[in-house]
C-alpha cells in the first residue's frame, strides 16, 4: 500500500478559498499504513501519548493512556469536508470488562473544544459524542453491538460524513443510534421524551435512527483517540486508514474507486 498519500489539489484549493471542496464519489483523499510520512500526525510522548510503533515489521499508530479517567488523541494535518473514512483498530492492553476503554475516530475537528467522535469499547459498546465550545455532549447513547469483536481483536471502524448527515459502521455493519437513552429492559427501543413538561416518557423502536443529522461543524480534521474509564495502562493500535469521497449510497463493504494498485 502506498503510504501517506494526500491529494495536493484539494489542499491548494482549500488554502485559496478557506472552504474545503466536496470530493467526487470514490475520490481517494488520504491513505496510510503508518510506515512512512508520519510527520502528518501529531506524535508525542508521556503519560498520555501518541506514537508510531513497529512490531514484527508492521507499523501501527499507538495511543497510550497511563492515567485513570483520561484520554489522548492525535490529529492528521489535513482538512476534510465530506468523507468516507475507515480504519482498523485493536486494543492490545487494558481492561476488557466493564472498565474497558473507548477508542475510535474524531472527525470535523475544528479545535480541541469543537469536534465529533465515534468510539467503540473493548467490551462491545459504541457511542457518538460532540464537544462544542468545550462542553462534551452525548449525541447517541452507549449501545451494545454484536458487530464489535471484543478483547484484543481487530475492528474496522467506519464513519461517513455527507454535509450534515453522518453514518456509522463497525465491521461492515451499519449501527443504529439513539439520540436520547436506550431502553435497558428492551433492546432496540429508544426513549421518546414527554410531549409536555411533567408528562411521562415512553419507549419506541421508531425513535431509533439510522443516521445522525447535525450541522454544528461543516468541515475539519480527522483524528484517532482512546480514553480510560477506570484503570490506566491502555494501548490501542490503529492501522490501514483510508479516506475517500463518499458515494450517495454508502458502499458496503468500503470502496474507493481511485485506490492505487496493490492496496
Amino acid at each position: 500500500m502506498r503510504k501517506g498519500l494526500i491529494l495536493a489539489l484539494g489542499a491548494i484549493l482549500a488554502a485559496c478559498t478557506g472552504t474545503i471542496p466536496v470530493p467526487r464519489a470514490g475520490q481517494l483523499l488520504y491513505v496510510t499504513t503508518f510506515d512512512a510520512y508520519n510527520e502528518e500526525w501529531q506524535l508525542y510522548e508521556g503519560e498520555l501519548a501518541a506514537q508510531v510503533v513497529s512490531q514484527e515489521g508492521n507499523a501501527t499508530l499507538q495511543i497510550a493512556v497511563d492515567a485513570a479517567n483520561a484520554g489522548a488523541f492525535t490529529l492528521l494535518d489535513q482538512m476534510f469536508s465530506d468523507f468516507d473514512l475507515t480504519v482498523q483498530a485493536r486494543q492490545v492492553a487494558g481492561p476488557e470488562d466493564i472498565e474497558a476503554p473507548g477508542f475510535g475516530v474524531l472527525f470535523r475537528h475544528q479545535d480541541n473544544n469543537n469536534f465529533y467522535a465515534f468510539m467503540i469499547s473493548g467490551d462491545g459498546y459504541y457511542q457518538v459524542t460532540r464537544r462544542r465550545d468545550g462542553v462534551d455532549e452525548e449525541l447517541s447513547d452507549w449501545a451494545p453491538s454484536d458487530a464489535i469483536r471484543q478483547g484484543q481483536a481487530v475492528n474496522n471502524i467506519r464513519v461517513i460524513g455527507q454535509g450534515d448527515t453522518f453514518t456509522f459502521f463497525i465491521n461492515d455493519v451499519q449501527v443504529p443510534l439513539c439520540l436520547t437513552i436506550w431502553n435497558p429492559l428492551a433492546p432496540g427501543q429508544c426513549q421518546v421524551p414527554a410531549a409536555e413538561e411533567g408528562g411521562q416518557v415512553s419507549w419506541s423502536a421508531d425513535a431509533v435512527v439510522s443516521q445522525l443529522v447535525d450541522s454544528s461543524f461543516a468541515q475539519g480534521r480527522i483524528g484517532l483517540g482512546a480514553r480510560s474509564f477506570g484503570e490506566p495502562g491502555i494501548r490501542i493500535h490503529f492501522d490501514n486508514l483510508l479516506v475517500c469521497g463518499p458515494y450517495e449510497t454508502p458502499a458496503v463493504p468500503f470502496r474507493c474507486e481511485e485506490l492505487p494498485a496493490g492496496t
